[in-house]
């Protein structure tokens, strides 16, 4: 594969996901550059680490087993550590489409925002985004404002909103 195709691919799962190239860049921890010449296919050396990074945050990981992943599932099952009340697959995809934190889940709701890796998080948007039949861009305005609104230290969102 070469890199014009893998550009093409990144640009269609960013897109998919619903991902800016300035939200990537942060996330990934490149710069916008970066991620517009990748995705044109003229970037030079970027190095096969960081490549499949920016891969693993638009949910597309590069070395995968092929197996399809719930991201849905696995960001609860990180989320839910250590709390008292288990947050559940439709109290998550409530929270990402409404933005309103029900009470008993407002530490789920914080480590979602401040310390689920983006990858889970894009993971899940991308997937409820397909499941609803909605833009994707519409979940990560609703989780950028929540992050604003408990004011996050996480720069990410910042990239986001």
């Amino acid at each position: 594969m070469n890199i014009l195709t893998i550009g093409a691919i990144i640009k269609k799962e960013r897109t998919a996901c619903g991902l800016s190239q300035k939200a990537l860049a942060e996330a990934s921890h490149v710069s916008r550059v970066t991620i517009v010449n990748l995705e044109r296919g003229k970037v030079g050396d970027i190095g096969a680490i960081k490549l499949s990074e920016i891969a693993e945050i638009i949910g597309t990981p590069m070395f995968s087993t092929g197996k399809k992943m719930d991201f849905v599932k696995i960001t609860l099952s990180n989320i839910n550590t250590s709390y008292k009340k288990s947050m559940s697959v439709s109290d998550l995809e409530k929270f990402m489409l409404s933005g309103k934190i029900e009470p008993g889940l407002e530490g789920q709701v914080m480590h979602l925002i401040d310390e689920t890796p983006t990858s889970l998080v894009a993971g899940a948007v991308k997937q409820l985004s397909a499941k609803k039949n909605i833009n994707a861009k519409l979940v990560w305005k609703t989780l950028a404002h929540v992050a604003s609104e408990i004011k996050s230290p996480n720069k990410f969102w910042n990239a986001v909103g």
